[in-house]
């Protein structure tokens, strides 16, 4: 089957004529300016909506008191003209008088292609309460200049973006929406076709998090044979839970391998980890000013490299639970707010500086406090929550806090001693927190959900050729883009920008280049980019390998997989001197997701 293009289209928007001949590069390059073109008419149905609703405007808003006000008109109109419900009408209109009046600049990042209409919807969403509000005009800039330096990815990373503004402008808001979001929890049922029903709950993130990982654990106790779908199963184990009834494995053999006795339950659910990141400073109560623990405060040493100085070896955090079964743990790695930020006694849970509370706003519109170390906290798999939702996570019995570095001031190891090639357990951890997703644009897979990838790829037989194992050369990817890097021929390169943040750049088999922004989670937590690593010492030689090795045989120069990876190495190197080229020839040029 041939598809060609269709001269109105190509006419209407300049676009190039394709057809079965055209290279895939070209295609990808039209269908990214026809997203570009959506968006500009997504701003223009914006702008001409909003001002229909002015052009109707018969009183003033806060005075009208019609059933069929000037808000229900133009909704009908919009609806009227689009061919859509009346309900979807008035959430058009919302949409339109939300650029024009409430984010303008967001608006302007919509109308200049950086940002698609769904986009946009997420955005408008996570500004709702900002009406009236002093600050809007600021975070309204804050986010539109975010999105013009360093480009829109997934919804979660927009979330992150909004909210993260948001607390810096007026944390009060921030944890009044998550308390006034726990009072609102329940539960609901509605029926659905053909004889079926759904069932939500309604509940904190982790709450809900664990839960889930609880149902999964449980649904995939049954035996391979089990003739039910993946969702089938997870949906009666859920029932069978809440009813208290055995949840068993319908394979229908007498030879089942089910494992869904109680015991067995039990070690699956001491299993389930939930990941919290947070500065150490959040963990303490704004009231408290020294260490739980600590009635005098933490001591401050007087060397800030530590005993050991800046190489000195420092174990690794196991990131395993404890084989102690507990229905679930929540671990929350603590980066210390700076290098040389004070160490806390032996009791302490994590080390931080004497924190200092931030000052109440009698009016719900205060900024933050500018000597205030209190930041959000980010919750893997979910993204930003208030410190106070941070704080109550930390107080839960199942719980265990480790600090990132538990001596500030040290250098942490970057593989383990005996394998140069494998994540040390604080490397890990490292690059899971910084990245929070999948780092390839668009993709909001939680990082510990996924994989860890040398974006250099490891050279076995000659490490020192390069993909070194440390935190410029490694970060998260989901499982199915580390396989389209690994067997794709997708190709990606990480370097720090001129922001100090971490940017990915991606290569596609056809030959076009995306761009991903610096990881939000280096926005959240600054001190992420102080935390120092080094090569433990006693690394091993990589294994023999040539003529003198047993049962050689003929010898090629180097490997196929060694001839794979120099040429990458050499892609690599030649993207980055275009990348440089480009910045130095075009430097006031935002940045673009295709380059």
């Amino acid at each position: 089957m041939i598809i060609e293009s269709d001269d109105v289209t190509t006419a209407a928007f300049r676009l190039p004529p394709f057809g079965s001949r055209t290279p895939a590069a070209e295609l990808v390059d039209s269908l990214h300016a026809n997203q570009t073109w959506k968006s500009l008419l997504s701003w223009d149905s914006y702008a001409r909506a909003a001002q229909l609703h002015l052009t109707l405007a018969t009183s003033t808003p806060e005075l009208d008191l019609r059933v069929l006000d000037d808000d229900a008109t133009t909704a009908a109109h919009l609806a009227a003209a689009s061919h859509i419900r009346h309900a979807a009408g008035a959430t058009m209109l919302r949409e339109a008088l939300a650029m024009v009046f409430r984010i303008p600049e967001i608006g302007k990042c919509l109308r200049d292609g950086l940002i698609t209409e769904a986009q946009y919807k997420v955005l408008v969403t996570d500004t709702d309460l900002l009406d009236g509000k002093s600050y809007c005009p600021d975070v309204d800039a804050a986010i539109a200049r975010a999105l013009r330096t360093a480009c829109a990815t997934g919804e979660r990373d927009l979330h992150n973006l909004a909210n993260r503004l948001i607390f810096e402008h007026d944390p009060d808001a921030f944890r009044d929406r998550h308390q006034r979001a726990k009072r609102q929890r329940g539960t609901r049922a509605r029926p659905l076709r053909d004889g079926m029903a759904q069932f939500s709950i309604t509940a904190s993130a982790e709450d809900i998090a664990l839960a889930m990982a609880a149902v999964h654990a449980l649904a995939d106790s049954v035996c391979p044979r089990d003739t039910r779908t993946v969702g089938a199963r997870r949906s009666d184990a859920a029932i069978c839970t809440l009813l208290g009834v055995p949840f068993l494995c319908q394979c229908g053999r007498d030879d089942c391998e089910a494992t869904t006795d109680e015991q067995d339950l039990s070690g699956r659910h001491a299993q389930i980890v939930l990941h919290v990141i947070c500065d150490a400073d959040t963990l303490h109560t704004p009231d408290t000013p020294d260490g739980p623990d600590s009635p005098e405060g933490p001591d401050t040493p007087d060397d800030p490299d530590g005993p050991d100085g800046p190489g000195g070896p420092v174990p690794p955090q196991d990131p395993r639970p404890p084989t102690t079964p507990a229905p679930a743990e929540a671990t929350a790695p603590a980066p210390a707010e700076t290098p040389d930020a004070s160490e806390s006694n032996a009791s302490s849970p994590a080390s931080s500086e004497t924190p200092e509370a931030c000052a109440p706003g009698t009016s719900g519109e205060s900024e933050k406090s500018a000597e205030s170390d209190e930041r959000p906290g980010f919750l893997d798999g979910y993204g930003l929550i208030s410190p106070d939702h941070v704080r109550e996570i930390a107080a839960r019995p199942d719980t265990i806090i480790r600090p990132l570095n538990p001596n500030p001031g040290q250098t942490l190891p970057t593989h383990l001693p005996s394998d140069p090639y494998r994540f040390s357990a604080a490397l890990d951890t490292f690059i899971r927190a910084r990245d929070g997703y999948c780092v390839i644009p668009g993709c909001d897979k939680p990082a510990w959900s996924g994989d860890l990838d040398h974006v250099t790829e490891y050279d076995h037989a000659c490490p020192e050729q390069g993909g070194k194992t440390n935190k410029v050369n490694g970060n998260a990817k989901c499982r199915l883009h580390h396989l389209f890097k690994t067997f794709g021929n997708w190709l990606d390169d990480q370097y720090i920008g001129e922001d100090g943040h971490t940017h990915v750049e991606i290569v596609t088999p056809s030959g076009n280049h995306l761009h991903s922004h610096g990881h939000t989670n280096e926005a959240l937590f600054p001190a992420l980019q102080k935390i120092r690593f080094h090569d433990p010492p006693g690394t091993p030689d990589p294994p023999p390998t040539g003529e003198g090795h047993p049962r050689a045989g003929p010898q090629r120069r180097r490997t196929r997989h060694a001839d794979k990876l120099a040429r990458r190495r050499r892609e690599r190197e030649h993207n980055r001197l275009r990348r440089e080229h480009r910045a130095a020839q075009h430097p006031d040029d935002p940045p673009s997701p295709l380059l």
